[in-house]
């Protein structure tokens, strides 16, 4: 039995000079993930540019196929080539290769046959495009690509999915992704919350006979917006909804599209042919609740759930991730032209080593469900596994063995959660939820970690020479004498510990001369200490008010007589500092009755806080061959707690 893990999904775009993309190595790279999906849908959209005044739609039919060409012609489609890919359960998916007369006729017509169709689940068009071909259905991507022969097409760009039902069925290829909307395609994972509002919007300009997901809700939303004139960039930058405080969107755009804007957790991977290029497009949601990771090499440009994906096509590309609430943009004539993150950020990312001398395990030839049985039958204190590739779990049925675990190359999700007295040394990249509810022992991670880091850490040390991702150390505690330490080589994303109630995050932004942390750092925080190398910018620390709200509040509190002149500039966190008596009341009771804003100092550090901190960065420095201990004698932000 396969564990779901949530939707897969996975998109590749060739550049100019690059061979065309065979569908064998797109069905590897989605099927390498296929645990994140289940048997109840999977699909595939391949791009591939041709000269034509033609259109490619595809539809499945319940019942006898040539009833589903008369309503076509019925409508007004002229319909030059038919064929027959598969037949599902009664379901026939109808290829239709049309003449263009008149696009916007074309549109009207495919939304007349979905509204005529779906209403009694007779049939639906789900594919179309002038170089698109969409094959999906119910299986595991291996099934489907069997069914439709998907290795002997050759493509410009594909996009691959493994489906996890969440919010509709998996008994028909109706729900299965990719969806489409005319030369537009996208495969998600995640669970759109503002579907209604996204719905509204769609239906106010026309649109009608959807099948219930809000994956083919995005595809038309893409389409339709791109219809209004805005540019690609535009579009990603409305849909990925990032937060007002960035300014990325206009007021104006802001309004004009407030129920186009995409909200809740997701991942979406969106395909698109202009006419004059094509566009591969990845976006995350403001809190990237769903994982994402670009890739790019000589010749191609990744983005996928999963590092394993795209070191399985080139163990040796540029991979890095999605900030929160960012979107990546490539095409195939101009290049990157959004790469999602800072450029200096994207250069500090880490390559894995998949190989050493003298192992003891070679894990291209185990599952992920067989690697921990196979480190146990060794037999031996220390061992050494080459050739990891997103297997997941590692460690976690280990009993308290004081094992040394060596681990050669991308490490899947939940390595060593609930780890209690073995060590595990990575070199490499590890993926989500790493150490998990540790409560002893020690992970050392030689590369970077991604999303989830120490989560609920309450005992031993994780060390990460690299960058880490979002949500890192949240809810991290300490009981008796356990206390746990994270340090961090590199820099981390949003989120460091966000409810943190004991322990100790050490930031120390190696090769970063920007910011060594995102937004909302401590939020909720009630316990613990983080120390981050260098001055952090105050309004990164917890979730403060708005400066509206702060003007509103410092007018309310001079209309009342609680203060005289207060610089309007300070971020709320530094301006309670200088808040006493009723007016700090007041402003707490107003902003931090329900989540916490904790407090900092930028500082040197105290001889006791050396003396803590000391030995365990000389723990550090001897297990990843560095020498930052040296830097406990520079100035840090020490964010605790927010004193009442």
């Amino acid at each position: 039995m396969i564990s779901p893990s949530g939707c897969g999904v996975f998109g590749i775009l060739r550049k100019s000079h690059a061979q065309k993309i065979s569908g064998d190595q797109v069905v590897k790279a989605i099927d390498i993930v296929s645990y994140r999906g289940s048997d109840k849908g999977a699909g595939f959209a391949v791009f591939n540019r041709e000269e034509g005044n033609y259109y490619y739609l595809k539809a499945f039919f319940l019942g006898d196929p040539s009833k589903m060409r008369r309503v076509m012609e019925n409508v007004g489609l002229q319909i030059l080539d038919e064929t027959f890919e598969a037949q599902d359960g009664g379901v026939c998916s109808c290829n239709y290769k049309v003449s263009i007369g008149n696009v916007a006729q074309l549109r009207r017509a495919v939304r007349n046959l979905n509204d005529m169709l779906w209403p009694e689940k007779r049939g639906r068009i789900y594919s179309m495009g002038r170089s698109l071909n969409i094959f999906k259905g119910v299986g595991y991507p291996k099934d489907i690509s069997k069914i439709y022969d998907v290795g002997r097409y050759q493509g410009d760009m594909w996009l691959a999915h493994t489906r996890q039902p969440t919010n509709s069925p998996g008994s028909n290829p109706y729900w299965s992704h990719p969806f489409s909307s005319f030369d537009v395609a996208i495969v998600h994972n995640g669970d759109v919350s503002s579907f209604g509002a996204n719905l509204e919007y769609l239906q106010s300009r026309g649109w009608s006979g959807f099948v219930g997901t809000d994956s083919e809700v995005m595809a038309f939303l893409f389409e339709e917006l791109i219809n209004e004139g805005l540019s690609v960039e535009e579009v990603s930058k409305i849909l990925v909804n990032p937060s007002r405080r960035t300014s990325i969107i206009s007021p104006h755009y802001d309004y004009l599209y407030r129920n186009a804007r995409l909200d809740g957790p997701f991942t979406a991977v969106i395909g698109y042919d202009s006419g004059d290029d094509l566009y591969l497009i990845g976006l995350a949601d403001r809190s990237k609740f769903r994982p994402v990771l670009i890739g790019e090499d000589e010749g191609y440009y990744y983005i996928a759930s999963e590092e394993s994906q795209i070191r399985l096509i080139n163990p040796g590309a540029k991979v890095w991730t999605l900030s929160p609430g960012s979107y990546f943009i490539a095409s195939l004539k101009r290049g990157i032209i959004s790469y999602g993150r800072e450029r200096e950020e994207i250069i500090s990312f880490s390559q894995p080593s998949f190989r050493t001398e003298n192992y003891d395990i070679d894990a291209s030839n185990v599952g992920y469900k067989d690697l921990n049985r196979e480190i146990l039958k060794v037999g031996k204190k220390e061992v050494k596994v080459i050739n990891v590739m997103g297997h997941r779990f590692i460690g976690m049925t280990f009993p308290r063995a004081g094992l040394k675990v060596e681990l050669y190359g991308v490490v899947g999700n939940a390595m060593a959660n609930l780890n209690e007295n073995n060590e595990f040394y990575v070199y490499g990249n590890v993926a989500d939820d790493c150490c998990d509810t540790m409560h002893g022992g020690k992970v050392v991670i030689f590369g970077d970690a991604r999303d989830v880091l120490a989560q609920t850490l309450q005992g031993g040390k994780v060390f990460v020479s690299g960058n880490a991702g979002n949500r890192v150390g949240i809810q991290m505690r300490e009981y008796a004498n356990m206390r746990p330490y994270l340090i961090i080589g590199g820099r981390v994303d949003d989120y460091l510990g966000e409810y943190m109630a004991g322990g100790v995050i050490v930031v120390l932004g190696l090769n970063h001369k920007g910011e060594k942390v995102g937004n909302f750092v401590g939020t909720g925080m009630v316990g613990g200490r983080i120390f981050i190398r260098g001055r952090v910018d105050p309004g990164r620390i917890g979730v403060q008010p708005s400066k509206v709200e702060i003007t509103r509040l410092l007018k309310a509190l001079k209309m009342e007589g609680l203060i005289n002149e207060v610089d309007p500039s300070l971020s709320y966190i530094d301006l309670m500092k200088g808040l006493s008596g009723d007016a700090r009341k007041f402003a707490k009771k107003l902003f931090e009755e329900k989540v916490g804003i904790p407090t900092y100092d930028y500082r040197e550090l105290t001889e006791e806080e050396i003396k803590e901190l000391l030995p365990v960065m000389r723990e550090y420095d001897n297990d990843l061959r560095t020498n930052v201990k040296e830097l406990l004698g520079e100035k840090f932000t020490v964010i605790t707690p927010s004193k009442s």
